[in-house]
């Protein structure tokens, strides 16, 4: 495997985790109504999330690759998972 092909799978694997991170935030955000304080800066970070998985997928088509559907949904079950515990 070539230097680029290990960056592309990292950047895929960013985009997954970003993903990942704004379904989580989403939830636990859902649950803050009696917060709205700590709800505001949730919805801040997710905010910022989004704006990272844009950049984060502007790498991935300027290499003309495709990001990863497979990790970015187990990202999305992961997630959904972790606000089912908290």
């Amino acid at each position: 495997m070539t230097y680029e092909e290990h960056f592309i799978d990292w950047v895929r694997d960013a985009h997954a985790m970003e993903k990942q991170a704004e379904s989580m935030l989403e939830k636990m955000a859902a649950r803050l109504e009696h917060y709205p304080d700590l709800k505001a800066r949730i919805e801040q970070h997710i905010d910022e999330t989004r704006e990272q998985q844009q950049l984060v997928q502007s790498v991935i088509d300027r290499y003309d690759t495709s990001r990863s559907v497979i990790k970015d949904a187990a990202g999305k079950l992961s997630a959904f998972g972790q606000a089912l515990a908290a």
